[in-house]
């Protein structure tokens, strides 16, 4: 980080913006409003409210932004989100915001301002259904996925971009806070007075959870099959009732495809447990239970349709045209995608960083069936994680969730 650096503000966003941008009329006329609201950068909006255009800037920080400074955040990560936001928006055919620029001295990115879509976590909570979800969210990891994997990029290219996206720092974020702390006693764990003893009953002293979970989390570090995103919540989409479009690669790095689908499908479990709690029983809730099981069930059998059918018309390499090799491939990625799913919600429930879906639920009683049940169930996925390769699988295992039963 060079001497040129500076913390943007919303003051200071706006000349920024008219520097590096040609992309405002002269009479324009400004405001400036800091509307991030995750843990580790800033975001600003720059709109021309005269002519009613406006810009997104992401800045990244040296530090983790909910740490006050006291969390030391490489700032390089800053650059891979934005080549990985313009290698996505390429391979995806245009599911990601459009970059206009970066600025490898502030670190900031300045994209596309999506003002016509909602973050989907909060569509969600108000029980908003997507119609065109499933379909342009697994055209989204279909493409991003397949497409830099061995299967179908040269070898020595592919090791290359290995090199180029390694992300070592936002790796460990993920190998302590989704893979390790939530499954140990301590560190930066949070969760209620409820939880303590049967966090520690159910996830730290279960020696058979564990093991199972050491085996996911080495295939997190060590399988370095494709450009994930690394973070693909439903906090990390934005939708209406027409589009969708993924934001926040900063976690990218090459890593196993499973995660991607995992971390997908385990929001949308979570968001499943949320409404059961906060709803009363009804034609609302039944019908926003529906579309969370249509959703997750289209989301696993197309992202398997769509892989093995673009497989055929974009392998490259001779051994991964054997017959039966690309049902395997793909069905170990789900496998693993289950796996992925309950350590998700098990780090969402015990661990440093929770979901609102969870935590907004206003029953006391309601909310500590809640997170217990989305442990038990998460615990299925991981250990029974070889039998979730179909639709069908989640579907059944969702319509038996009932939090009266913890």
């Amino acid at each position: 980080m060079g001497d040129t650096y500076y913390v943007l503000t919303e003051k200071t966003a706006v000349d920024y913006v008219k520097s590096r941008l040609d992309f405002f009329a002269d009479d324009a006329e400004f405001e400036c409003q800091e509307i991030g609201d995750g843990n580790l950068n800033l975001v600003f909006r720059v709109r021309d409210t005269k002519n009613n255009k406006s810009v997104i800037v992401k800045q990244a920080l040296p530090y983790v932004r909910v740490s006050g400074g006291d969390w030391p955040m490489d700032i390089n990560r800053g650059a891979i989100e934005s080549q990985v936001l313009q290698l996505h928006y390429d391979l995806s055919q245009g599911l990601v915001p459009k970059v206009y620029g970066f600025d490898s001295e502030m670190y900031a990115v300045i994209m596309e301002d999506l003002f016509n879509f909602r973050i989907m976590r909060y569509g969600l909570l108000d029980y908003v259904s997507y119609p065109n979800f499933a379909e342009q969210i697994t055209d989204y990891m279909v493409r991003t996925l397949l497409l830099t994997s061995d299967v179908v990029m040269d070898h020595k290219e592919k090791k290359e971009l290995v090199k180029r996206y390694i992300n070592p720092e936002l790796c460990e974020i993920t190998e302590q806070l989704v893979y390790t702390e939530p499954f140990r006693v301590g560190g930066r764990n949070n969760m209620e007075d409820f939880l303590v003893d049967f966090h520690k009953k159910e996830l730290v002293d279960d020696h058979e959870l564990s093991l199972e979970v050491a085996k996911l989390k080495f295939d997190f570090m060590n399988n370095a099959q494709a450009l994930i995103h690394g973070d693909l919540h439903t906090g990390s989409i934005f939708v209406n009732q027409e589009e969708t479009r993924v934001i926040d690669p900063e976690f990218a790095f090459f890593g196993p495809m499973a995660y991607d689908v995992g971390v997908l499908i385990g929001n949308l479990i979570m968001n499943y447990l949320s409404t059961l709690a906060r709803l009363e029983d009804g034609p609302q809730r039944q019908a926003h239970l529906d579309w969370l099981i249509k959703t997750t069930v289209e989301v696993v059998d197309l992202f398997k349709e769509k892989s093995l059918a673009l497989w055929d018309e974009v392998v490259t390499d001779e051994m991964a045209k054997t017959p039966g090799f690309k049902e395997w491939y793909i069905d170990d990625v789900l496998i693993n995608s289950a796996g992925v799913a309950g350590c998700e919600m098990c780090r969402r429930t015990v661990g440093f960083a929770h979901v609102k879906d969870l935590d907004c639920i206003p029953d006391d009683k309601l909310r500590e069936a809640a997170k217990k049940t989305n442990i038990l169930l998460a615990k299925e996925l991981i250990k029974q994680r070889g039998e979730f390769t179909t639709g069908k699988a989640y579907q059944e295992f969702m319509q038996k969730i009932d939090l009266k039963g913890e």
